[in-house]
């Protein structure tokens, strides 16, 4: 996984409740057992971030550029079609994932969030399966239409692709 900068800025504008604005569809929406929710869009430059109780204004949002987001593609192998997406704020990370168990025979999607800082994993939440809006490859495919893609051979993204 290659690392870039890290955007410290919380994006203070997005002080509104969840739905207050009509936006495109997102790459990743999905309930707790807690009852707060996460939310990943897309926009031109980037993505964003916002997490908390459903109605109500977010109590996080992060707004990062695809140069300071980490996105780890599904090596080709093991039981389970995956991918994450790591967002920094600081010391903290904020790491979406999503699988996809190709042996089952109803192929169940599954998807969470953890939070960590440093080594120390803060929070493990998993995604209600009835609450989930995501598709399996999303994250790869917004990080190459943002003009990335993957190289192979050294296991890192790379903006000039051959």
């Amino acid at each position: 996984m290659v690392r870039f900068s890290i955007g410290l800025g919380v994006l203070p504008l997005c002080a509104m409740p969840f739905g207050a604005v009509a936006q495109a569809e997102p790459l990743f929406q999905c309930t707790f057992a807690n009852g707060k929710t996460v939310v990943l869009e897309t926009d031109e430059t980037g993505v964003v971030y916002r997490f908390g109780r459903p109605g109500q204004t977010p109590e996080l949002t992060l707004h990062r550029l695809y140069d300071q987001i980490d996105v780890t593609p599904w090596p080709g192998v093991g039981r389970s079609i995956w991918e994450d997406l790591s967002l920094h704020n600081g010391r903290v990370t904020y790491r979406l994932w999503g699988a996809l168990d190709r042996m089952s025979e109803d192929h169940e999607l599954s998807a969470g969030l953890i939070v960590e800082q440093g080594d120390e994993e803060l929070a493990r939440l998993e995604c209600l399966p009835g609450s989930l809006n995501y598709a399996v490859f999303s994250f790869l495919d917004a990080y190459e239409a943002a003009g990335y893609c993957w190289n192979y051979e050294d296991f890192i993204w790379q903006e000039a692709c051959e």
